[in-house]
């Protein structure tokens, strides 16, 4: 109910705005006339199972699990300029643990006839966290050796993150970042087949 009045206000917004333009109306009946045509020429597919959805589940499997990794971070100009050795993938820097959205209610209409506008509000990831959207910024949750032990801290880096699965070799002087040979991954995608 709460999509058909909110379809509903838009068609009425949308309406209102560009009913004094006849070239508008037209070029938007236009569209619609080819989009219904594309929906019968070359209806949308239906698969039984999709590769692309199994893989997105590992990933997040794999993110929700400890693991070991190696994060480099870039600046501006793509310069190396820090690595570590790391647990798991980075955390977006404005990853909310709650919703980051808020319904706003505006009433409208006269004052015998109010109505409020509905909205759509965010849902969270299934690991339970509201995805970053805005910032490049990242979390790193590095390794460090402090008298003979390994202890676990967060770097926030507004640098571009790669993280690997894999050991690394990291030579500032050529700006470069090599796997070490033989090693095997610590997180391994096997795609199933249906």
């Amino acid at each position: 109910m709460g999509h058909f009045r909110l379809s509903v206000l838009s068609l009425f917004i949308l309406s209102a705005c560009v009913k004094g333009d006849p070239i508008e109306m037209a070029d938007m009946e236009a569209v619609q006339r080819q989009q219904a045509q594309y929906g019968i020429a070359q209806p949308l597919p239906s698969f039984d199972w999709s590769l692309e959805r199994d893989v997105a589940i590992q990933l997040y499997q794999a993110r929700n699990e400890r693991v070991s990794t190696w994060t480099v971070w870039r600046g501006d100009t793509s310069q190396i300029e820090g690595f570590c050795p790391s647990v798991g993938y980075p955390i977006p820097y404005d990853t909310s643990l709650t919703n980051p959205e808020k319904l706003a209610l505006a009433p409208f209409g006269t004052t015998a006839n109010r109505m409020y506008a509905e909205g759509v509000l965010e849902q969270a990831e299934p690991n339970g966290l509201y995805a970053s959207k805005n910032s490049i910024a990242t979390w790193v949750r590095c390794i460090f050796e402090v008298n003979g032990n390994t202890i676990e801290s967060p770097v926030y880096v507004e640098g571009k993150v790669t993280t690997y699965p894999v050991a690394i070799i990291v030579d500032i002087a050529s700006n470069t970042v090599s796997f070490v040979s033989g090693q095997q991954p610590t997180v391994v995608i096997n795609p199933k087949q249906p």
